[in-house]
């Protein structure tokens, strides 16, 4: 029999339009991309787990199928994901993050401890100020600069080379289906996208790296969930160090290395991240009454 497809959604969230994306039935599992990703790289993700989980990954806002907030700092958004997940009358969830998705997550257990009942941080920023200097030069972007750059990265073509760049983010670019380059090309065709894009870097980074205000660190000992942090062995963009010591620092926590992946590790490694991310899911579904 062939599995029911992954079905797109809209729903309005504190009056802002929202794309979302929902598979499977049974406890709710919250998929959050980074920035310059589309929701559509979780569909792998989404379809292993839609087995015995009501899965769903969110457009974030101003980053694809969502209507910009006027405010991209990682508690506001996270209070918009926290507004979704009410929307949609969940009351319990796994809430699983990747970068500037897991800063959210993380902010989003931190407001509503019992909210989230588990917690996955998947390359995620916000544990540590080492960031690589790519990033830290976006974060430093002036503004009339960034705005000027999102309309020359609008013009036609211009999202090929910026999927390509994509690449450098990843060690096994092979492993990604065409259909998720195809998404990201068609995402990054959207000003919209890149400006937001570029606001979520000048809100995280400063010149010395991640900015102090965005670090979550030393409120780790206040999520007492299970968790699991994931990381790529060969991650470009934040040093798996922090990872490991975000692990050490959440009272329940566990970390997870692997091995040839980059900083999109969920795609780079895909069976491994399901090996991790799987029974750690379904045991949590398996323990509810």
């Amino acid at each position: 029999m062939t599995a029911p497809p992954v079905t797109a959604r809209r729903v309005l969230v504190e009056g802002v339009s929202t794309s979302f994306y929902e598979h499977g039935s049974g406890p709710a599992v919250l998929l959050v991309p980074g920035v310059a990703s589309s929701p559509r790289d979780w569909f792998p993700v989404m379809r292993e787990l839609g087995d015995t989980c009501r899965v769903l990954a969110p457009a974030l806002p101003g980053l694809g199928g969502t209507s910009p907030l006027p405010d991209v700092a990682p508690a506001r958004v996270a209070g918009f994901l926290t507004a979704f997940l009410d929307t949609l009358g969940i009351d319990e969830v796994v809430a699983i993050g990747h970068s500037y998705g897991g800063l959210l997550v993380a902010e989003l257990a931190l407001a509503r401890p019992g909210l989230v009942r588990r917690l996955v941080l998947v390359d995620a920023c916000g544990l540590g100020r080492a960031a690589h200097p790519a990033a830290i030069a976006l974060g430093l972007l002036p503004a009339r600069a960034a705005d000027l750059l999102s309309v020359v990265t609008s013009l036609p073509g211009s999202e090929i080379p910026l999927t390509l760049s994509s690449v450098l983010l990843l060690r096994q670019p092979w492993q990604v289906p065409p259909s998720t380059w195809l998404a990201q090309a068609r995402l990054l065709r959207s000003r919209r996208v890149v400006r937001t894009t570029l606001e979520v870097f000048r809100a995280c980074a400063d010149a010395t790296g991640q900015r102090r205000s965005i670090l979550i660190t030393d409120r780790l000992p206040l999520i007492d969930v299970p968790a699991l942090v994931v990381w790529g062995a060969a991650d470009p963009l934040f040093p798996v160090w922090q990872g490991w010591a975000a692990a050490r620092g959440l009272p329940a926590g566990r970390f997870v290395l692997l091995a040839g992946a980059g900083h999109v590790s969920y795609l780079d490694r895909h069976t491994e991240f399901m090996d991790a991310v799987g029974p750690f899911v379904r045991d949590s579904a398996d323990r509810l009454p």
